[in-house]
């Protein structure tokens, strides 16, 4: 992930699908994802507040 603040943008690698990516305040928050399980993201007042990550592990 490459970031240009004065340019306020961000090259993220597209590829990578156990990354998701928040934007918050004008920051880019990087985020790996479960390999089993869900992520619920929790919004307050329009803008995300948190994320809650409910893993499971298989066997």
């Amino acid at each position: 992930m490459k970031i240009d603040y004065e340019k306020m943008t961000a090259e993220i690698d597209l590829m990578n699908d156990k990354t998701m990516y928040v934007v918050k305040d004008g920051k880019l928050i990087p985020h790996t994802l479960p390999d089993y399980g869900s992520t619920v993201i929790v919004m307050v007042g329009g803008r995300v507040d948190r994320l809650e990550d409910n893993t499971k592990r298989k066997i």
